[in-house]
This record gives C-alpha cells, sequence and structure tokens, in this order.
C-alpha cells in the first residue's frame, strides 16, 4: 500500500526541516565552538596554576632569606669586637658561678678569616667531678655573647701533678674557647 501525499505537503515538510537542521546545525556549531573555548580557558587556567604556584614558592624563599638577613644581623651584633679584658671577666664570673677553680686563662692569637675574625682562650680549670664541669660548660653556652667550645680534654690530678702540683682538684680541664666577630 502507498501513500501519497500532496507536492505542497511535501515541499513545507521540507522546508521545516531544512529551517529545523539549519538550527540545529547552528547549535551543534555553537556548542563545538564552546568546547574549543572551554578547552583553552582551561589550559590557560592551568598554566597560570602553575605559574601561581611557583611564585608562592619564590615568595616563600624570599620570605626566609629575609628571616636569614635578620638573623645574621642579630648575630653580627651579638658577635661585635669583644676587649679581651672583657671576655677573661665574663669568664671569671662563670667560673665563680660554677663551683669550678681557675687555673689560668690566656688569650691565643687570633685567626683571620674572609668573613670573621675568631678570638681563641686557653683555659685551664679545676673541679672536683664531671657535674660540675657540666655545669660550667652549660653556664658557657647559655651566655649572649655566644662563646664557641672548639677542644676539651680532662686528665685526673694525679696526670696533672708535675704540671699543677698545688691543685686540690679531682679533675683538669683544658678548654679551647672562642668568640668571633663577623667582618662587616
Amino acid at each position: 500500500m502507498r501513500i501519497e501525499y500532496p507536492k505542497e505537503k511535501l515541499m513545507d515538510l521540507f522546508i521545516k526541516g531544512r529551517k529545523n537542521s539549519l538550527s540545529i546545525g547552528v547549535i551543534v556549531f555553537t556548542l563545538i565552538l564552546s568546547l574549543i573555548i572551554h578547552r583553552i580557558q582551561t589550559k590557560k587556567i592551568g598554566e597560570l596554576d602553575v605559574k601561581k604556584s611557583a611564585e608562592t614558592k619564590r615568595n616563600e624563599v624570599l620570605k626566609e632569606i629575609a628571616q636569614s638577613e635578620k638573623t645574621i644581623n642579630l648575630y653580627k651584633n651579638i658577635f661585635s669586637k669583644k676587649d679581651a679584658s672583657l671576655i677573661m671577666e665574663a669568664v671569671s664570673d662563670i667560673v665563680r658561678d660554677s663551683n669550678v677553680r681557675l687555673i689560668s686563662i690566656k688569650p691565643e692569637k687570633e685567626e683571620r678569616q674572609p668573613l670573621y675574625v675568631k678570638y681563641p682562650f686557653t683555659l685551664v680549670v679545676g673541679a672536683d667531678n664531671y657535674h660540675t664541669i657540666g655545669k660550667f660548660i652549660n653556664k658557657i653556652e647559655e651566655r649572649p655573647e655566644a662563646y664557641f667550645i672548639d677542644a676539651l680534654s680532662m686528665r685526673s690530678q694525679e696526670e696533672a701533678a708535675d704540671q699543677a702540683p698545688r691543685q686540690t682538684s679531682k679533675l683538669i680541664v683544658d678548654i679551647t674557647l672562642s668568640i668571633i666577630e663577623f667582618k662587616g
């Protein structure tokens, strides 16, 4: 069975179909164009996120550098040049506060480096026990002048009798102590 449609109806359907397909084509084209634009913008946003992360890391590094510079300047102030008599006086105060006996204190030759000067001192102290020596070293380390203990050696009174025969200490401790001055 065959159905026949009038030509006019077929033409109307064809024209409506053309209009609809044109509308569908415009919609599909717009969707494709929107997807392309979206991909491009998403890629640009990703690149900006990477740049933002890199800049954030740089800012953190710059903050760390600024903090380091502040710390260095603080140390420069702490390590300003000290008069030898003031250093010896400070060491004498530490000796008094820690129950050790100062046998001798002797400034050594300063050591000049490109960025700093090191002022060493040799101390010989006597102590009755290891705990007293530990307290003495702890008091040295607590000083704001920041003394550095470069070397330390201990010997019993019997071993030291030849060098210091009239000492009553059980232990004799030789300490090389230094303070640093930064050149600026």
